[in-house]
């Protein structure tokens, strides 16, 4: 027997709570989900009687070098779950990913992903529902699996109870249930589900820092951990070290990674945490050319905000100009994070005095392989680190003396900073 529902004649919101009552096992082919649809389906899913979950099978934007290994499929799902997430998140959406994770975690809710590459999008959408008595029927239409499908859009869906019907519909959704390209949904999804609904979000820096996991609390939320794959093991630690040491009173750091290791992300990341638990500002010596590279950076993977020095103003990380003429604008940066050119640092002794004259919370010298003293001699190559620790790390590529790693340029040997990092390309 064949019902034929429209969502033009009445309402389609109360089609799946009423079909899903009493049922054992529900299995979806579905091109688009959303956990909005725990706002009208939540309650029968949760209250699905026997030990067979909801399974659920829909598209995603992966591609097939994606998915050509479980790991990559994992690690695609991730970045694509992120990069999907909204800015603010809603009390309502809030609440919806709470319950979602929870029927994801205790197993009620199993949900598969297949690259549209594979058969296209998934325009097809049906389901079969089995109840408690044994009794199935299947159902075809247009409405995905979203609130806005079972709510708001105009749809159509037709249910069929005939054997033929319903094990035609199951053989579809097997076929894409166990086709090779379709992989589980990623935990590292599910646990962002979890982090996202329970996130707690801090208006203000005070207070921050009152225990021992702020530093990662500050970083979670940053584009290059929504969007990306985060940080690398030797970042992480690098930036923990660098926070450490600033909170213990300071440290002159040389980290000297090779190419391509992102020095840069690692860098901001630590002088932004510092900013954050300080409250003072950053000086970034930086040559010319790779300032607006900096910017950027600094902006897209960490939105921190930024100016750069013009020579007579600032211009900040939405290109807004802030004039501030003379060599005294430089007192003036409207941003926490401000960027010299090293270029100007060695030509002008005025920028340096002015520079050096300012309280800065961290200052970073990038290609400080080009950095030299000039009153090094025999009798200072064994010369500790004068009020501050120091940490060396170089590569082979940086020959030079020892001395050199172990005491500051003579640039930069006045600012008042409690961290001193610099960097090497």
């Amino acid at each position: 027997m064949i019902e034929r529902y429209s969502s033009r004649r009445r309402t389609l919101s109360h089609f799946l709570p009423d079909v899903l009552a009493g049922a054992t096992r529900y299995d979806r082919i579905a091109g688009y989900f959303s956990s909005s649809i725990l706002d009208i389906a939540g309650e029968a899913l949760e209250g699905m009687t026997g030990e067979a979950p909801a399974r659920i099978i829909c598209n995603s934007d992966l591609s097939p070098l994606d998915v050509q290994t479980a790991r990559a499929a994992q690690g695609a799902m991730t970045r694509e779950w992120k990069a999907s997430l909204p800015e603010d998140i809603a009390p309502g959406l809030r609440c919806r990913l709470e319950r979602l994770h929870d029927v994801l975690q205790c197993g009620r809710l199993e949900v598969r992903v297949l690259p549209d590459e594979r058969f296209g999008l998934l325009h097809g959408k049906a389901g079969v529902i089995t109840r408690g008595n044994g009794e199935r029927i299947a159902f075809v239409g247009s409405a995905n699996e979203s609130l806005s499908a079972w709510r708001r859009n105009y749809e159509i869906v037709w249910t069929d109870a005939s054997p033929e019907g319903i094990q035609w519909v199951q053989e579809e959704f097997d076929a894409l249930w166990q086709d090779p390209a379709a992989f589980p949904l990623a935990s590292a999804v599910i646990q962002d589900i979890a982090r996202v609904a329970r996130r707690v979000v801090v208006t203000s820096p005070e207070g921050w820092g009152a225990d021992g996991r702020a530093d990662a609390e500050a970083a979670i939320e940053l584009p290059i951990y929504r969007r990306e794959q985060g940080l690398w093991a030797h970042q992480k630690w690098f930036v923990r070290k660098a926070f450490e040491l600033h909170q213990a009173g300071g440290a002159r750091l040389v980290l000297a990674d090779q190419v391509g290791l992102g020095k840069t992300v690692q860098l901001a990341l630590a002088a932004k945490l510092m900013i954050l638990w300080g409250g003072g500002n950053v000086l970034a010596c930086v040559p010319k050319t790779l300032m607006r590279q900096w910017q950027t950076e600094l902006w897209d993977l960490l939105q921190l905000p930024s100016a750069i020095w013009t020579g007579d103003g600032w211009i900040d990380e939405r290109e807004v100009y802030h004039p501030a003429p003379g060599v005294a604008g430089l007192r003036t940066c409207p941003r926490k994070f401000g960027l010299v050119s090293t270029g100007l640092l060695k030509r002008s002794p005025e920028v340096r005095d002015t520079l050096s004259s300012l309280p800065w919370e961290c200052v970073i010298l990038d290609e400080a392989h080009h950095a030299r003293r000039k009153n090094l001699g025999r009798t200072k190559q064994h010369q500790g680190a004068s009020r501050t620790t120091c940490w060396r790390s170089s590569p082979p590529s940086l020959q030079r003396r020892a001395a050199s790693c172990w005491r500051p340029p003579h640039r930069c040997r006045s600012t008042r900073s409690k961290c001193l990092i610099c960097s090497k390309r």
